[in-house]
């Protein structure tokens, strides 16, 4: 009869230990912490009345990144083959949706004008221009290096005028999340100064037609 009772006072105190350990895990656990990019380009300029009744149609999409990208869980590169997902600091919402919504905020600043549209537009939207976007690549390294390779393209009246690869990289970290995407909006912000610049010289160029 003893030995019963061992077992049974043995058995009571391995389940108040691990009681004990799950509540002590469950308070030392991480809050999961969401983030969003932006792609601001810091001035600002104020779209005129002109500009903004009669200027070019300007669409923006369609944007496709990796399917490995799209999820929410934000990554890290190891090495050129490997990946860390980290399910403690994630997206706010889809990574491409993200990316279209920081330009698309970002651009009728840089261009002076707010005749911007998000793909997918109504199919009897008439455009002037149209900028689509495919990521390549969009992360941080095993150096703490954000790194942004796009191919993107313009068109003018359905027409292609500009097909062009850009690579961008900042340094952020390895640890640090929030510098993480601080680094990578500042490649962002710096895909969509290039966009406009080219967009800029088009529209000057274009109207005087």
């Amino acid at each position: 009869m003893k030995i019963s009772v061992d077992y049974v006072l043995m058995g009571r105190l391995i389940m108040a230990f691990l009681v004990v350990s799950l509540s002590a895990c469950s308070h030392n656990s991480e809050p999961v912490q969401f983030y969003m990019l932006n792609a601001n380009s810091g001035g600002v300029v104020s779209p005129s009345i002109h500009d903004v009744v009669q200027g070019p149609v300007v669409g923006l999409g369609p944007i496709r990144i990796p399917e490995y990208l799209n999820r929410s869980q934000m990554i890290m590169a190891v090495t050129d083959n490997q990946y860390v997902f980290s399910e403690e600091h994630r997206w706010a919402e889809r990574l491409d949706q993200n990316i279209s919504l920081a330009l698309f905020k970002a651009l009728p600043n840089q261009l002076n004008t707010d005749r911007i549209v998000r793909y997918p537009w109504p199919q009897r939207q008439a455009l002037d221009y149209q900028v689509g976007i495919d990521i390549l690549e969009f992360i941080v390294d095993e150096n703490g290096q954000s790194r942004l390779i796009a191919q993107w393209f313009i068109k003018h009246n359905e027409q292609s005028v500009v097909d062009k690869r850009s690579t961008y990289q900042f340094p952020a970290s390895t640890t640090d999340h929030s510098l993480m995407v601080a680094a990578q909006s500042q490649c962002l912000t710096k895909l969509g100064q290039e966009i406009s610049e080219n967009l800029r010289r088009l529209m000057a160029a274009n109207s005087g037609k």
